[in-house]
């Protein structure tokens, strides 16, 4: 094995392409959107790259992150569909020993259902159903459900750092949350679809951020509108908030094109938000199985 370069990432997006069409991956992210989001990533000391004399066969990336008082590692490896389990158990295996050696708190896997049982036996644990789910939006949507004594605005009408601690402070109950900078939110790309509730004195309550994506390599009928980050501050929840930023945006979404639309999901969610998804017409279409390693 070698480490991995930055001009690896065509390849690394093909071997996950390979893993969405083979069912173990829900979907793959495009080499933009990783060239951005691996901005400054230690090639050398946290990812490796197996080759062969046809290219790439696999590769494994520990991607660091600070959740509530402990640090996360998240292992993320792939392989080419023509070879059995052992090549992706050894990348697995080099990064969870590298997360420990690195000091994480916890190393995790994410895997789809059923397709890496084997975990077990490396030292990690099932702990999480993550779930993505779907909807058309060419069949009748929800009507839009308006909260008295709210209000409506978009990205363009907020500062930045109030979208930020909203943000923050709404997931901040929430299952290994990590605080948000500004520029992990990426506002302004889509402002009609960044929505926040604010209440009768103009303090925020509550938001989502929503996009629209183009899947090279997808079963979802394109282009698939994302409703993400959809979180309500403690004070302000079970007023139905959520109901109507969702509601609101599958609305925004066909407008602006999208026919599919899609979210993820805690299937343990404590505040119930499968159940909601489910009344506005989105089911389970891919079960992730969330896998740790807990270090002392």
């Amino acid at each position: 094995m070698r480490p991995g370069r930055v001009e690896d990432l065509p390849a690394m997006v093909r071997l996950w392409e390979h893993e969405v069409l083979a069912g173990r991956r829900d979907s793959a992210p495009h080499g933009r959107f990783l060239q951005r989001f691996l901005s400054g990533f230690d090639w050398e000391a946290c990812s490796r790259v197996e080759d062969d004399a046809g290219g790439m066969r696999g590769v494994v990336l520990v991607l660091r992150r600070q959740a509530e008082d402990a640090t996360v590692a998240r292992v993320e490896a792939a392989v080419t569909p023509d070879i059995d389990d052992e090549l992706l158990q050894t990348l697995i295996g080099w990064g969870v020993g590298l997360a420990r050696a690195a000091g994480a708190h916890v190393a995790q896997v994410w895997r789809a259902r059923g397709t890496a049982e084997w975990l077990s036996g490396a030292g990690l644990q099932p702990v999480r159903p993550w779930w993505r789910m779907d909807r058309s939006l060419d069949a009748p949507l929800p009507p839009v459900s308006p909260v008295d004594g709210y209000r409506l605005l978009d990205s363009a009408s907020v500062p930045p750092g109030a979208w930020v601690d909203t943000f923050n402070r709404s997931f901040a109950d929430h299952w290994r949350h990590t605080n948000r900078t500004v520029e992990e939110l990426r506002l302004g790309r889509w402002p009609d679809l960044e929505l926040m509730a604010t209440d009768g004195a103009g303090k925020p309550a509550a938001i989502t951020l929503c996009e629209i994506e183009k899947y090279e390599v997808d079963l979802r009928p394109q282009p698939v509108g994302i409703v993400g980050s959809v979180g309500t501050l403690p004070r302000h929840r079970r007023r139905g908030l959520a109901r109507w930023l969702v509601t609101e945006s599958l609305t925004r979404l066909k407008a602006a094109g999208a026919v599919t639309a899609s979210l993820y999901v805690d299937g343990k969610n404590e505040h119930r938000a499968p159940d909601l998804y489910s009344e506005l017409g989105f089911e389970v279409t891919f079960d992730t199985t969330v896998w740790e390693a807990t270090f002392p």
